[in-house]
């Protein structure tokens, strides 16, 4: 448990953040098109040689997200995870590597969605836990460090919601029990969905599902100082970040708080994210980044092999002003931007 408990140190080390890049393929799709870039596999290849081949990446970002589809690129000749096309398979591997000899540590989403919890009621599960710990076992083989589950969750306060809450918040401690089994850090998203009702709905709806997932880890015995949960930034003027909002529902025990910008700008959820960290919370604290500095990446970059450079700058400027929140010093820019 020591070496998990000292990965997850590495998380929040050095004013860095996480980088997620784990959009499931139907979705990144959607957003190709919207700005004509190339979709299915070999887009979300060259996407992610242009996000992850940025130039100093190691300075702003701890980790990385990946998609299983991006470790199965990775392991082309491997029947065990899929086929890829050979060149995307050494691109991708070159990739990864990459980003281990830089110490960036590489992690995957292990949920597989949502599913229906019941046939009457608008009640949703996260679903994967079925042959979790092989799946991670094989993505360990092949560099995953740690594993993402995004636990699924509503503002409404009545009994079915709380039996949807009951059942999902016993998924994610089982997934951070097979996790830590297998050896890899479990990082779980709870309240990062949410977009029905009023912010303070939301809000107590937020601190309860924190709440309710801590509880669970405890109950089987989880050890939390190798647990990570990333939970919304939430800000009011004129009150504690930490005491007065739903992180206070979090032990101080936990290994690290990662927190998300749900939908507020990305210079929002920086103020956001300083004010939880000048306030001396009990556990380390960092931004889980996506959109939010991968859309105007996106944006910049639209498939055109003369754009990789705009698109990583675009990028490098996102996670810049991510960083600086969590004390980081400004970056130079791309070279040849």
């Amino acid at each position: 448990m020591d070496a998990l408990r000292r990965r997850t140190r590495r998380m929040f080390a050095f004013r860095k953040a996480v980088l997620a890049l784990d959009t499931d393929p139907a979705r990144l799709n959607r957003r190709f098109s919207a700005v004509g870039a190339e979709s299915g596999p070999t887009g979300a290849a060259a996407y992610r040689d242009m996000v992850l081949g940025s130039p100093d990446l190691s300075t702003t970002a701890s980790a990385v997200v990946l998609p299983p589809e991006a470790f199965g690129a990775a392991a082309a000749t491997s029947d065990r995870l899929g086929t890829a096309p050979a060149a995307t398979g050494a691109r991708s591997r070159g990739l990864l590597d990459r980003l281990r000899a830089a110490g960036v540590l590489v992690g995957v989403r292990a949920d597989t969605g949502a599913e229906p919890l019941s046939s009457d009621r608008e009640e949703r599960i996260t679903s994967g836990l079925d042959g979790l710990a092989d799946r991670l076992r094989r993505l360990q083989a092949l560099g995953a460090t740690f594993a993402v589950w995004s636990m699924s969750s509503g503002s409404a306060i009545d009994y079915g919601a709380l039996r949807t809450l009951t059942v999902n918040s016993q998924a994610a401690a089982r997934f951070a029990y097979t996790c830590q089994t297998v050896g890899v850090v479990p990082v779980v998203r709870v309240g990062t969905r949410m977009r029905d009702g009023t912010p303070a709905q939301r809000s107590a709806a937020r601190a309860a599902a924190l709440l309710s997932v801590c509880g669970h880890l405890e109950d089987i015995e989880v050890d939390l100082p190798s647990v990570v949960i990333s939970t919304e930034a939430e800000y009011v003027a004129g009150t504690d970040p930490v005491t007065g909002g739903p992180l206070v529902a979090l032990p101080g025990r936990l290994g690290g708080v990662a927190l998300t910008a749900g939908d507020a700008s990305l210079h929002t959820a920086a103020a956001a994210v300083g004010a939880v960290r000048e306030a001396d919370p009990p556990w380390p604290v960092t931004f889980y980044l996506g959109r939010e500095v991968t859309r105007p990446a996106l944006l910049a970059w639209r498939g055109r092999g003369g754009s990789v450079r705009a698109g990583q700058q675009a990028l490098r400027d996102g996670l810049a002003t991510a960083c600086s929140s969590l004390g980081a010093r400004p970056l130079a820019a791309v070279p040849g931007s």
